[in-house]
């Protein structure tokens, strides 16, 4: 691990957040969150290294999830179909297309391929092995393994660039953020999706709220500094919008709560799943409904345009 400044401004100025283990694969090793004084990003510090990253990517990580037909529970599949349908056809209410998309740490290609079949042409990187294999070997996509930036793609080359649950994880959001618009054709556009930590849950959790995920979010953006990042790399007409994180991630974010108080895993997930039931989740339906009219879900999704 190495000790690091702040990424948007450069200071060596903090204050702690909260620290704890890897609640979500359950290991035991302290990682801590920092907020910057001068510009308010919030950063893992010390921060593990490209080279520790790996171990903490292994293949039981849940978006490392197999297609939506390898889910066992029917309301699963269900549930993940409508989460892919609707986040497909929010992008295209933005960017109707059909055109060139790249999605950066695309997994296992579930997204790519469901755009493919709107008709897009796509391609996709990712940094695990595994997950990138079996993109290319299920669905016949083109997947980089790698990041970004080693993959070395042309400029001005894609309409639209996907980041989902993904500009937490990476070392250098800036750097990523400027390769972005390098790679987007003018008037393009960027869509992505990351955790909220001004949400009503991340107060309501503390240490335990899923979208802090540690070690392997390595930043952490309120919508104001999200702003000044996306400003920075020459992208204009930002809208930020909540479009998940209603039962399925409270509920994530109760099982790392149990799991933090030392109760076994396997027994807070089994009464969670009971949890995960149609009459609940209708019930509190209009409540998340409400949270992500007000910008306060676990969630947000920002769409951000290259000036053409």
């Amino acid at each position: 691990m190495r000790y690091v400044n702040c990424n948007y401004c450069g200071s060596d100025s903090s204050k702690p957040v909260n620290h704890g283990p890897d609640l979500l694969l359950n290991r035991h090793q302290e990682f801590y969150l920092v907020r910057c004084y001068h510009c308010g990003l919030i950063y893992q510090n010390p921060q593990l290294t490209l080279d520790e990253l790996p171990a903490h990517y292994p293949e039981e990580y849940m978006p490392y999830r197999r297609d939506v037909q390898r889910e066992t529970q029917f309301t699963r599949r269900l549930d993940a179909q409508y989460g892919l349908t609707r986040r497909c056809r929010q992008l295209m209410k933005y960017f109707p297309g059909p055109g060139k998309l790249l999605d950066i740490g695309c997994a296992t290609g579930l997204f790519l391929n469901e755009m493919q079949g709107y008709g897009w042409r796509v391609q996709g990187v990712e940094l695990s092995p595994y997950a990138a294999e079996y993109a290319r070997q299920t669905f016949a996509l083109d997947v980089v393994t790698g990041t970004l930036e080693t993959a070395e793609l042309p400029a001005d080359d894609f309409d639209v660039v996907t980041m989902w649950d993904v500009l937490e994880h990476v070392t250098d959001p800036k750097h990523t953020l400027a390769e972005i618009g390098r790679v987007l054709k003018p008037g393009g556009m960027l869509a992505l999706s990351l955790p909220n930590p001004g949400c009503i849950e991340a107060q309501l959790f503390g240490a335990s709220w899923i979208g802090w995920d540690r070690p392997r979010h390595l930043h952490l953006f309120t919508t104001a500094v999200l702003r000044n990042y996306l400003t920075d790399a020459g992208l204009r007409d930002i809208k930020v919008e909540s479009l998940g994180g209603r039962l399925g991630l409270t509920l994530l974010s109760i099982q790392l709560l149990l799991n933090n108080k030392n109760i076994s895993p396997q027994k807070s997930e089994r009464w969670l799943n009971l949890l995960y039931n149609w009459p609940l989740r209708a019930a509190t339906w209009p409540i998340y409904r409400l949270l992500e009219k007000l910008n306060q879900t676990t969630v947000m999704t920002v769409f951000a345009r290259l000036p053409a």
